[in-house]
């Protein structure tokens, strides 16, 4: 039999650093922040790519109870985290042949329409158990949860739909809360809380993480922050108040000099308009690292902002350092992509997307490191 030697951190080029002590501080700003009675948090894929299994006690720790989910596997993976405290919701509802999981398990689903919520009604009833679930109003985002017809046929036939299992809660989803001052944040709120007051009462929750920083009106008896509780900035217009959690270093793999006129990368899509220094960096669109970020990425070495050039590989980015101060890089040594400094929503801008695709991109080829600091 052949032994191989194990993999230590030297062999390894990238290293993607989560800061816990950001998340639990990020969970404590938004509960300070939230007027309303109970915080929940989306810990959807894989607590949006950083690993539920680490983060998830760590909120549960700061008082947590309520985890939003997409997918009912998702929920079956957070089991083993939640005992002794802590519920499980799921956002894409309760699916056909997958009902005696839910209610076996006590998990919580989002009911999204008519259908669901008359499947869930009769399986309490067969199991004599009244088993709770959230109810789902479409205010804007049409993608799921009640149509506004749902809702009439809802307001007339509640006292049969409604009967038999427990009403978690009344929830919808802003579709822009993230834009300051776009009007239809309040639109559906006004419209949410119109249709509520033509049902049976039960808790309400209106808030994601961008509009727990808007209108306190919207502070109702539950919120569920995901993208926040990760360090994104959930008020673009403005300084982020949340921590940075993540930070991603990686390493050089060789720096060369090139004449002017010379290209880099695949498609020849940059060439320098100098004699330059350009060094190679191991992480690349396999990483998770966007081809978007092609000749338009950025990072910060020395205090200096270091252009991409040329195109996003499956392994490797490729700068120009040719106007980094002080001692130059050579193979081996590490640069930050994300820090405080280059966070998430700048790469995101820089690869015309948004942070939450960086975020569950993020590959698996990294060392990851969980930190208190």
């Amino acid at each position: 039999m052949t032994v191989f030697p194990a993999v230590g951190r030297a062999a390894e080029c990238a290293e993607l650093q989560i800061n816990m002590k950001a998340v639990a501080d990020n969970y404590k700003i938004l509960t300070k922040r939230y007027t309303g009675r109970t915080c929940g948090a989306v810990v959807k894929a894989d607590a949006y790519g950083l690993g539920a299994d680490m983060i998830v006690p760590v909120l549960k720790k700061q008082g947590c109870r309520l985890f939003f989910v997409a997918q009912a596997n998702e929920a079956a993976e957070l089991f083993p985290l939640l005992r002794g405290g802590g519920r499980i919701a799921v956002l894409n509802g309760v699916l056909p042949g997958d009902e005696e999981f839910f209610i076996e398990n006590d998990v919580i689903p989002v009911l999204n329409d008519l259908e669901q919520i008359e499947r869930w009604s009769n399986l309490c009833r067969e199991y004599e158990r009244p088993a709770p679930a959230f109810i789902h109003l479409d205010t804007g985002m049409s993608r799921l949860g009640l149509s506004p017809q749902d809702v009439s046929d809802l307001v007339d036939r509640y006292s049969s739909l409604l009967y038999g299992f427990e009403k978690a809660g009344y929830m919808t989803h802003p579709v822009a809360a993230d834009e300051h001052g776009n009007p239809i944040t309040r639109e559906q709120y006004d419209l949410f809380m119109k249709w509520y007051r033509r049902l049976p009462p039960s808790p309400r929750g209106f808030c994601n993480s961008s509009a727990i920083f808007r209108d306190d009106e919207y502070h109702l008896e539950f919120c569920r922050p995901g993208y926040a509780l990760w360090g994104g900035n959930p008020t673009p217009e403005a300084d982020n108040p949340m921590r940075s959690v993540v930070t991603l270093n990686a390493k050089v793999l060789q720096v060369r000099e090139i004449p002017a006129e010379q290209s880099v990368g695949y498609g020849a899509s940059w060439k320098a308009g100098r004699k330059s220094r350009i060094a190679t960096i191991a992480v690349g669109y396999a990483d998770g690292w966007l081809r978007a970020l092609s000749n338009s990425g950025k990072l910060r070495i020395k205090g200096h902002e270091v252009p991409y050039v040329g195109r996003v590989s499956m392994d490797a980015i490729t700068i120009d350092i040719t106007d980094v101060p002080g001692k130059p890089l050579k193979s081996g040594d590490m640069v930050s992509l994300l820090d405080e400094n280059m966070t998430v929503d700048d790469v995101a801008s820089a690869a015309g997307t948004i942070g939450y695709e960086i975020l569950t991109s993020l590959g698996h080829r990294y060392r990851r490191v969980y930190t208190e600091s």
